[in-house]
């Protein structure tokens, strides 16, 4: 499935807006899903991409890609480009790899309220039986990804990604 995001980065100045907003934006965003189906190739098993599948059944492992694009004709700096986890999937802890031009935050809700977005692994604190007690969040609770991009230079784009498995 291919799609149009309206307006999931934000720059430093805080552009986190509306579809008006994403005319002007100096980011252009593109969501793919496609569906990760296992396959035997020479005797082994390999991993076949299935762009935009029409339909899925539970179990089945999608990637989430977003393509952010700068458009501004300038170098952009601190880009934070987030994605709600699909509802009905879980989130299997694969996001594209880490280096050092960005880093991955996830939130999740704890005690009925959103966590404020962290690097893996969250902890949440809730309140049992009267006592507070600290506990790490399952990476399948995780509700949304974020990445905080140091850097975009003019016309460069770069493919974010993480898998999901449909409940």
């Amino acid at each position: 499935m291919k799609c149009q995001l309206f307006l999931l980065a934000g720059l430093s100045a805080g552009l986190w807006g509306t579809a008006a907003a994403q005319s002007a934006s100096p980011v252009k965003l593109t969501l793919d899903q496609d569906l990760i189906r296992t396959v035997q190739k020479d005797g082994k098993a390999a991993e076949e991409r299935v762009s935009a599948p029409s339909s899925v059944l539970p179990g089945a492992v999608l990637i989430e890609e977003v393509t952010a694009q700068n458009v501004s004709g300038k170098v952009l700096n601190k880009i934070r480009v987030g994605v709600p986890i699909p509802q009905g999937t879980q989130f299997l802890g694969s996001v594209t790899p880490s280096n050092d031009r960005w880093t991955t935050q996830f939130t999740a809700a704890c005690a009925g309220k959103a966590l404020a977005y962290a690097e893996a692994p969250l902890k949440c604190t809730e309140t049992v039986e009267g006592k507070s007690v600290t506990r790490e969040i399952k990476s399948s609770e995780y509700t949304n990804v974020r990445w905080l991009l140091d850097t975009l230079k003019p016309d460069e784009t770069l493919k974010l990604s993480f898998r999901v498995k449909v409940n």
